[in-house]
């Protein structure tokens, strides 16, 4: 498997969201990250992505699956450890989030203004939330 990660305009995501993952059809995993002028946060979101799309292929969870239950949960996303428990990527989502901000503590990066630059560049979070990262 290769694995191709690129930064986009958010305009070009395939629904409103800052971080997409998927397996193409020779097996690649393709990640697109919404630009959000922050090579760091860049970085950060596109980790996020990388981390629960390889636990989910690893535990059996497919993109299909994933991609379904966002499409039908906009809110999905959010970085509130408990939220979208039926989501059918729950743990890894949770797993990569932990990871994303461990990192982000590691670079410097406060959590509070990460999630501002990524409502900034288009994805909304929920009400309550302080943050929002990705799928």
């Amino acid at each position: 498997m290769n694995i191709h990660i690129e930064v986009i305009d958010h305009d070009q995501q395939r629904y409103d969201t800052c971080g997409d993952w998927w397996f193409d059809k020779g097996g690649d995993l393709q990640i697109k990250v919404s630009d959000t002028g922050n090579w760091q946060l860049n970085f950060l979101v596109a980790r996020h992505e990388l981390d629960e799309a390889i636990l989910c292929y690893r535990n059996g969870v497919g993109q299909d699956s994933v991609d379904k239950y966002d499409l039908a949960h906009p809110e999905a996303g959010s970085d509130d450890f408990s939220a979208n428990p039926d989501a059918p990527y729950y743990q890894y989502h949770n797993d990569a989030l932990a990871s994303e901000w461990q990192m982000a503590r590691l670079l410097g990066v406060d959590w509070i203004k990460y999630g501002q630059a990524l409502e900034k560049v288009g994805w909304r979070k929920k009400d309550g939330d302080e943050a929002v990262t990705g799928r």
